[in-house]
């Protein structure tokens, strides 16, 4: 599976590279508990992991926000945790794309769902791996 967040595609991004089938089911886990905590479409989410990320959709924003929150890159201070985001990152991205990824990335900022919303739509335009696979 691709992530990471980062992020939805992350898009995480999809934030991960190549992860092991464990942490794919896993992956699939948080992805479906954060759409049915957010009530976001999963047409959205689906929509997101192709690089179509919903401007203004709240429900989207808050199921970004859920999902780098069971990630790790958020944390319960609402904070990005820079440490756990690059240790998410797939051994096959390179360090040119990573420090990209953290320079552009690194003062997102918003309320709430916000955030999280940011945060996975800059991870997608700073990226070329994905966290919602």
């Amino acid at each position: 599976m691709k992530a990471i967040i980062f992020v939805l595609t992350i898009t995480i991004v999809a934030v991960l590279g190549a992860i092991t089938d464990e942490q794919k089911a896993k992956l699939r886990q948080y992805k479906e508990s954060c759409i049915n905590e957010s009530g976001v479409d999963p047409t959205v989410v689906e929509n997101a992991k192709k690089g179509e990320i919903a401007e203004g959709d709240e429900k989207f924003a808050c199921f970004s926000t859920c999902l780098l929150k069971k990630i790790g890159i958020i944390n319960a201070n609402g904070d990005i945790d820079w440490e756990v985001a690059h240790a998410k990152i797939p051994s096959g991205v390179s360090q040119e794309q990573i420090d990209r990824i953290h320079n552009n990335c690194q003062n997102v900022a918003g309320e709430g769902c916000a955030k999280g919303a940011n945060l996975l739509k800059c991870f997608a335009e700073n990226k070329s791996f994905s966290i919602l696979s």
